[in-house]
């Protein structure tokens, strides 16, 4: 009789799976667990960094501020709030840029007056201020003299404050033209390098009125050393006087 083959062994039970509600409830209970435990450091975090006696930020932030300030030349800066200050951060490569192009044009400018200022000053000419300055050794009438300043790139000095009514009177030792005539309005005084008119320094009794064959002919304006501090006499145009010209030195920004 043939041998009984023996029993196939039995395969071992497979433990039962979790139903899918309770695997995804598993997953949402360590996801929640996991944001608590972060909101809650965070929420220590920052309640540590407000009652923190000085702010780690405070101190940085505050440098910055008073170095903004001070390269930009705004003292409204180091008492801005971090957001306008970091605006202004953003800004800065647009006035970096815009920096570098002034100090080109005003290199350009100090060259030009450097190159202008050696024959000028070589030939009589002196500079005060921001303007070369001719004192004549001769006379000429007004119209005369302002013809000469033109041909030289200047016109009769405009005399704009005090520094520079002191400088041209301590120049001077006769009367001198200066650029100011009421030559096209009468008694409208006018520069004829077109400068505003601001300080005016007319001695006692000038400018004065006088007809001469029906007209009125003071129209030009010369300078009296002998009479100090205000000593402009508005005089006929005709008269031989000696005379000043200047010729303004733009080295502002452009």
């Amino acid at each position: 009789m043939a041998p009984k083959k023996p029993a196939a062994p039995e395969k071992p039970e497979e433990p039962p799976k979790p139903p899918p509600g309770k695997l995804k409830w598993t997953f949402y209970s360590t996801f929640g667990t996991i944001c608590v435990i972060s909101f809650f450091t965070m929420l220590v975090l920052y309640i540590k960094l407000i009652t923190d006696s000085e702010n780690p930020l405070l101190l940085p932030m505050k440098k910055l501020r008073i170095n903004m300030a001070d390269g930009l030349r705004n003292p409204k800066i180091a008492h801005t709030s971090p957001i306008a200050l970091a605006e202004e951060v953003a800004k800065l490569p647009a006035k970096i840029e815009q920096s570098e192009k002034t100090f080109q044009a005003r290199k350009g400018k100090y060259k030009d007056l450097f190159k202008k200022g050696k024959p000028k000053t070589a030939g009589g000419w002196d500079f005060f201020g921001k303007s070369f300055y001719y004192i004549s050794n001769e006379e000429k009438t007004w119209h005369d003299a302002e013809s000469f300043c033109l041909t030289r790139d200047s016109h009769l000095a405009s005399i704009l404050s005090d520094e520079e009514q002191n400088y041209l009177t301590s120049q001077l030792s006769d009367p001198t033209w200066i650029g100011l005539t009421d030559e096209n309005e009468e008694g409208n005084w006018k520069w004829t390098d077109g400068s505003r008119t601001k300080a005016q320094y007319w001695s006692l009794g000038n400018p004065s009125y006088s007809e001469h064959d029906g007209a009125l002919e003071k129209d030009c304006t010369s300078i009296v050393p002998s009479s100090g501090g205000y000593n402009w006499n508005d005089d006929y145009c005709h008269k031989l006087h000696k005379w000043v010209c200047k010729e303004n030195i733009d080295i502002e920004e452009p």
